[in-house]
C-alpha cells in the first residue's frame, strides 16, 4: 500500500486494528450516529464531496463516531486526516493534529490568506489520496483559517469537490 511509505500516516494504518475497532464500536452506535456513520461512508465510497456538520450537544459521542469514521476510510487503505483548533483536543482523534500544524495556516491571518503547503511539501501526495477530512472545533477557528485552507487546496489540488470534510459543531461558526 502506497500510503504507508508516507511517515506522516504510517503509524495510523493496522489494518487488522482498524476492522476490529470499527466493529466494535458500530455495533454499539445509536441510531443517529449509525444514519451520520453510513450517509457519510455513502459519500466517500461513491466520491460525492459532500460536507458533512455534526451537531450535538456535549457528551453525544461526537468524536466517538468521527474516530470509528477515521478507522473505517483507514481500514479501506485510505487517508482520513483529523484537525482540530487546539493541541489538547488533538489528543481526542485519533491521529489529530492542529489544523494550524497540519494544514501551515499563518499565524497572522487576513482575508487573502492562503495556508503554507506547496506542491513539492511533505503533504501534498497525502492531500491527494486524502478522502475525508475531520475538522472538529471549527467555532474556534477563525473564518479565514478555513478560508485559507479552502483556498490552498483550491491551488494544488485544482479541484474543489473531491474531498469530504466533516466539521464538529459548525452550526456555532459565525463570520
Amino acid at each position: 500500500m502506497w500510503i504507508l511509505q508516507n511517515n506522516i500516516v504510517r503509524e495510523q494504518y493496522n489494518v487488522d486494528e482498524m476492522a476490529t475497532l470499527v466493529d466494535e464500536q458500530r455495533a454499539i452506535f445509536n441510531p443517529d450516529q449509525a444514519a451520520a456513520f453510513d450517509a457519510i461512508l455513502k459519500s466517500i465510497t461513491n466520491n460525492q464531496g459532500y460536507f458533512f456538520f455534526i451537531h450535538a450537544a456535549s457528551s453525544c459521542e461526537k468524536t466517538f463516531s468521527c474516530n470509528t469514521i477515521a478507522a473505517e476510510v483507514r481500514r479501506r487503505g485510505q487517508v482520513a486526516l483529523c484537525v482540530v483548533s487546539s493541541g489538547i483536543a488533538a489528543l481526542l482523534l485519533d491521529g489529530g493534529r492542529t489544523s494550524h500544524s497540519r494544514f501551515k495556516i499563518p499565524l497572522s491571518i487576513h482575508e487573502d490568506s492562503v495556508a503554507g503547503l506547496k506542491h513539492n511539501s511533505y503533504m501534498f501526495p497525502v492531500l491527494q489520496q486524502t478522502k475525508v477530512i475531520i475538522w472538529d472545533e471549527v467555532p474556534m477557528q477563525h473564518k479565514y483559517d478555513i478560508d485559507a485552507v479552502d483556498q490552498c487546496f483550491r491551488d494544488l489540488l485544482e479541484v474543489s469537490n473531491y474531498l469530504h470534510l466533516i466539521a464538529l459543531e459548525l452550526t456555532y461558526y459565525l463570520e
